[in-house]
């Protein structure tokens, strides 16, 4: 085969954002399809792939070549011209590094990342550069015919770059491209400066007649998107070509055959390009110890102080148990052998610093998360609060000895100290040495489908149709979207459809943007560009490697992971309050409750679990009811059993707990191991218990089977299988019961929980619980005041209070803050935050402005608080949580809003121009009865909904309880079990729709006022009538009802519903009606006119008949009017008709309908 002499040295693969469609691991294949020994990866301005190009290519014999095209400016006033640089060696490597984050940090400019040419007289060692073709300085210069500026330009790259700088020719069919070429062959002779041929590539595949889209139109696509520009705009910017596609070598001969060199050198460059990654070594920063201490002594210094004092606290704790110290100090001295034999006392000492500084500087960190407190050293330094010997719980589950890896504290801090922590770590080694890890968003399933039909100028309804008809499944593709019936058929059902789909194809899963991950953090011990090239977030200014979670790893970094939990807010913000009504003999200490609470034991048994951690959903709540726990295990191992999988032994679980079943174990060993879960395994600690005490493993050898198991890889399982029945074997045990208890074990494996894990976060739902049973009005009004943003949960919340028997007050403009307040044991006041609309900042001005004394009406309110702050939809916001309920009814200081705003601005001008008014005072009040307007648009109803996003204290159904009666013949509280199908109507409170088999299918509550009722909507009546399921509107429903066991009890019955047919009110009002029936009164005179007034309420096809009941002295008749006088009978018609002949002489009369006599 005849050795191919080029290599692409331009090429953006998916990573540059703006454009390139190209994945890394299809262009090492194609490169290796093609018989390349090289290629380069040179994305826009970063290095987001460089780690996973450069291991996959070096995998498949590929050279990766590293490089980056930017963005260089003279200043920021200059345009801005293209530099391809290639990375030669490590130096080079980190020069590069080192420009892509100065253009991040120090040269972004509305968003885009800028390189100034004066960094390269520094940063250019080891690099290569191209010109940049027509897009780079010297072409800029080439193509105005300035030559002279070209060759002025040439040599200021010359004398930075030397023999390492070229010209870059392409033939791509671009605007301007022969003159160029052209040019810039002259200017080559002229200066010496050799020629390289690149492709400019941004795509793989040339256009083929057989393969629609083409590459060619999915790269178009891309950059629309990414644009927001039309495909089919004629106007916009067109940059790219169809010839701008991945070349075999016959094509790139053919194509430069004029210009051999031009291609050799790419060879040249290659070889010139020698980068040696040395990756997968850690390197952690130092952490300064006291003088006459090396990093170990240090930390067994800490450690074994850290633990002396921990047994002296549980001695004393409520939750004192016996210890043997021998044993914890034999545990710990192993452990700490181990950390410092494998280098890691720097890390153990660096996560307890700054998880001690919080805990000294008041910031809640929760106890232990993930397999790191098993770790007795851990625990001494109080990074966790698990005592691990108590709870079985394994070091070497979080390090293991004989598979080193990194180790990995997951510290959950509460949400509003954890950037504090980070100021404080950022502080202490340097904020050059500290980033966060940078995300890659990508273009999934159901956002590629829109943006393609929104870039292909097809209409917004087309593309929602499309997108919601994909299952809400996460991380569902589009190809498993297309095996699903209601997907297939509509993609299937057009020509139009499927273009947007065989795009979306083309496109889904590519980088689209960058983010920065939830918790995760790099400390480095000298600069961070020394490891990782660093991004910038312009709008938050937060720096984060490029590199995302794994790269970053592998380019010798230790990831700290700072994770924000809400719940230790809420237990924080609950002891805050708590503990300002108590004495401080009588602080309540969050990390000392006693573990045997039976109060609390109780609130979990009756599942009383909303904002209980971990414990809230619905089937967790069944469980509860039915475990029955009463034991603080109970809670650790029914959180590890709910999950996937683990779940089927659930019920066995519960009925061995209650002895409905036989617990049985196999031998002595086993049902040591295995006691404390009635035989059943539960952790994975449990699986590597076994391994040990049956058949001779160390831990860390089970651990190593763990893993295999969890695995599921068969050669390795093959060795695993082995070994385990021979070490049993040995023991003594036959070896069909060993290959049983194998088999076993590699069941439960997979289901398997890590324990550690377990055990903190049951402690934290513990705290929880504890709380919400003693002291549920701070509790419940901390949670709310920690769902601020999310109207359901506060929804939840507040019907949790009500069951409970807490009332929760409306917002009061004179009484309420930000957040929610405890008034008192019974009694919560709503905040006004959760009003839709109302910012902290206003609230702030509010509360400051009312300390002088209560606003007394609208007027003194916008006043003290200030026109320029509030205007009408704040203030209709406020009158309709109720706020202002105090200034009068909410009709009538809605139609104050404009005079009052009017007049309040006059007096601010006045007052801003110290122009008293020749006839009053600047307070002179408004005669607000006059000042009203006449605008009846505000229905208080509706707008506590929009205010609150639920209904606090209004119901709509309220005012139609007469007709619902008629219309349904019951209410939800009169509902019981029966075989014939009923009807109700309610408001739909909640929705919950799920993707199952048979296609999407949901879980309903709707609310009468007279109760609440579960609805169950399966697929077939979900699909026909989910246009209808919007939370807020009163709905008709009718199904099979039965009894409810979740939450029936031996005081109540509750029911549940399966849903047949689901109608919106209206659409009901036209099915169910039978006529409208208008009662004359035999005195009046105008029964003509009422009868041409019926006939001129607007009103649609199809309309309801109506009946005119006359009641004369001898005869009374009812006369159905012709059908053109039928009505369409909505709220609007309705209340034409009743204002036309008056309440009290219309009447709705119902078909008889489904009901429970």
């Amino acid at each position: 085969m005849e050795a191919v002499n080029f290599v692409h040295l331009h090429l953006h693969s998916e990573y540059s954002l703006s454009d390139g469609i190209i994945r890394i691991e299809d262009l090492v294949n194609r490169t290796l399809e093609m018989g390349y020994p090289a290629v380069a990866l040179t994305d826009l301005s970063n290095l987001f792939g460089l780690i996973k190009f450069y291991r996959l290519a070096r995998e498949k014999g590929i050279k990766p070549i590293i490089g980056s095209e930017i963005n260089l400016i003279r200043d920021i006033d200059s345009t801005p011209a293209s530099l391809v640089l290639l990375v030669k060696n490590k130096t080079g490597y980190t020069n590069l590094t080192k420009l892509v984050s100065n253009a991040y940090i120090e040269g972004q400019d509305k968003g885009e990342p800028f390189v100034e040419l004066s960094w390269l007289q520094d940063y250019s060692e080891g690099l290569i550069a191209l010109s940049g073709g027509q897009n780079g300085h010297v072409g800029q210069a080439l193509l105005t015919g300035n030559l002279k500026l070209a060759s002025k330009r040439l040599n200021y790259f010359k004398n930075i770059f030397k023999e390492d700088f070229f010209l870059e020719m392409s033939k791509i069919g671009k605007e301007n491209e022969e003159e160029y070429n052209n040019l810039v062959l002259k200017l080559s002779i002229k200066e010496n400066i050799p020629i390289v041929a690149t492709n400019d590539v941004r795509f793989l595949s040339p256009i083929d007649p057989e393969d629609s889209p083409s590459d060619f139109e999915a790269h178009e696509a891309r950059v629309c998107i990414q644009r927001g520009d039309f495909i089919g705009d004629s106007n916009r910017k067109k940059e790219y070509t169809e010839n701008q596609y991945f070349l075999s070598p016959e094509e790139i001969k053919k194509k430069f055959s004029d210009f051999p060199e031009a291609i050799n050198n790419t060879v040249e460059i290659a070889k010139k390009c020698n980068l040696e990654l040395d990756l997968d070594h850690f390197f952690l920063p130092d952490f300064q110890v006291p003088e006459g201490n090396t990093t170990e002594s240090y930390l067994k210094d800490l450690s074994e102080r850290g633990l002396k004092k921990r047994l002296d606290q549980i001695r004393t704790s409520d939750n004192s148990y016996s210890i043997n110290q021998g044993l914890y100090s034999e545990r710990l001295e192993y452990e700490l052998n181990m950390i410092c034999k494998l280098g890691f006392a720097g890390y153990f000492l660096i996560v307890a610093d700054f998880v001690n500084w919080a805990k000294k500087n008041e910031i809640p960190v929760g106890p232990g998360r993930g397999s790191g407190a098993g770790s007795i050293t851990a625990y001494a330094l109080g990074i966790t609060s698990i005592d691990p010997i108590k709870y079985d719980l394994l070091f070497e589950r979080f390090l293991n000895p004989e598979r080193v890896s990194n180790p990995d504290f997951d510290i959950d801090f509460c949400m509003e100290g954890r950037d504090r922590v980070l100021e404080y770590v950022t502080k202490k080694y340097g904020k050059n040495s500290v980033a966060q890890i940078s995300t890659r968003g990508t273009m999934a399933a159901r956002a590629v489908v829109r943006d393609v039909v929104r870039v292909l100028g097809k209409s917004y309804g087309f593309g929602d149709k499309l997108a919601k008809a994909i299952p809400e499944i996460p991380g569902i593709s589009l190809k498993q979207a297309y095996k699903e019936k209601e997907f297939k058929e509509l993609i299937d059902s057009s020509n139009e459809s499927r273009e947007v789909f065989d795009m979306a194809l083309k496109l889904e899963g590519l980088s689209r943007s960058v983010g920065t991950h939830a918790a995760g953090v790099v400390i480095a011990p000298t600069a961070l560009t020394d490891f990782t090239p660093l991004i910038v977030d312009s709008e938050r200014g937060t720096v984060a490697t490029q590199f995302d979670m794994g790269d970053v790893e592998s380019a010798g970094l230790v990831k700290f992971d700072f994770l924000g939990l809400k719940t230790l807010t809420v237990i924080n913000e609950t002891v805050k309050r708590i503990n300002l009504k108590l004495d401080s003999e009588q602080y309540i200490n969050i990390e000392n409750l006693p573990l045997n609470d039976e109060k609390t034991f109780q609130l979990l048994q009756k599942a009383k679990t909303a904002g209980i951690f971990q414990l809230e959903s619905r089937g967790m709540r069944e469980y509860l009811k039915q475990l029955v726990p009463n034991t603080f295990e109970d809670i650790v191992n029914m959180n590890a059993l709910y999950r996937p999988g683990a779940m089927k032994f659930v019920d066995s679980y519960i009925k061995k707990k209650h002895g409905r079943e036989e617990v049985t174990y196999g031998n002595d060993i086993l049902k040591k191991i295995l006691n404390n879960t009635y035989g059943i395994i539960v952790y994975q600690e449990q699986v590597m218990q076994i391994a040990q005490e049956l058949s001779g493993f160390t831990l860390g050898q089970a651990d190593i089977l763990r893993r295999a198991m969890g695995k599921k890889k068969k050669e390795e399982m093959e060795e695993q299988r082995s070994a385990f029945i021979e070490g049993a074997m040995k023991r003594e045990v036959k070896k069909d019961v060993a290959t049983n208890l194998f088999e076993l074990i590699n069941e439960f494996a997979g289901y398997g929980f890590n324990k550690s894990h377990s055990v903190g976060y049951a402690l934290i739902a513990y705290q929880t619980a504890w709380l919400k049973a003693h002291y549920p009005s701070e509790f419940l009004a901390s949670t709310l005041s920690c769902e601020l943003d999310s109207t359901d949960r506060i929804q939840m919340f507040v019907e949790d209070c009500r069951s409970m028997d807490l009332k929760v007050n409306r917002p009061d403009i004179n009484k309420s803050d930000y957040l929610f307040k405890d008034l008192d044991k019974e009694t919560i006041l709503y905040g006004l935050g959760a009003i839709k609309g109302i910012g902290e900042s206003l609230v702030s001005n509010i509360i400051e402005a009312r300390k002088e004394k209560e606003f007394e009406d609208l007027y003194d309110f916008c006043l003290r608080v200030g026109s320029n702050r509030v205007n009408k939809r704040i203030l209709t916001a406020l009158i309709g949580s109720g706020a202002m309920d105090s200034f009068g009814s909410r009709q009538d200081i809605f139609q104050q809003i404009e005079s009052v705003l009017k007049s309040v601005n006059q007096v601010t001008e006045r007052q801003q121009s110290h122009i008293q008014d020749l006839f009053g005072s600047n307070n002179d009040l408004l005669d607000l009865e006059e000042k009203k307007s006449n605008d009846n648009s505000f229905d208080p109803i509706a707008s506590e909904w929009s205010a609150l996003g639920f209904y606090l204290e209004s119901h709509p159904i309220n005012n139609r309880k007469e007709e619902i009666r008629k219309m349904c013949g019951t209410f939800i509280q009169e509902l019981e079990s029966s075989t014939q199908i009923q009807r109700v109507a309610g408001v739909l409170m909640h929705l919950n729709v799920r993707q199952g088999k048979n296609g999407r299918f949901a879980f309903a509550t709707i609310d009468d006022s007279t109760g609440k009722l579960d609805i169950s909507i399966w697929a077939d009546v979900f699909d026909k009538y989910r246009s209808v399921l919007k939370k807020g509107q009163i709905l008709v429903i009718q199904g099979m009802v039965e009894k409810d066991d979740y939450y029936s009890d031996s005081e109540s019955t509750k029911y549940k519903m399966s849903a047949e047919r689901v109608l919106s009110f209206d659409q009901a009002r036209q099915e169910y009606l039978k006529h409208v029936k208008v009662l004359i009164d035999p005195n009046r005179k105008d029964v003509k006119e009422i009868t041409n007034g019926i006939k001129g309420i607007p009103t649609k096809k199809g309309g309801c008949p109506v009946l005119i009941s006359y009641l004369g002295k001898r005869a009374s008749a009812d006369v159905r009017l012709p059908e053109q006088f039928n009505l369409f009978v909505n709220d609007e018609s309705l209340a034409s008709l009743k204002s036309l002949c008056g309440n009290e002489n219309v009447d709705l009369v119902y078909h008889a309908g489904p009901h429970f006599h």
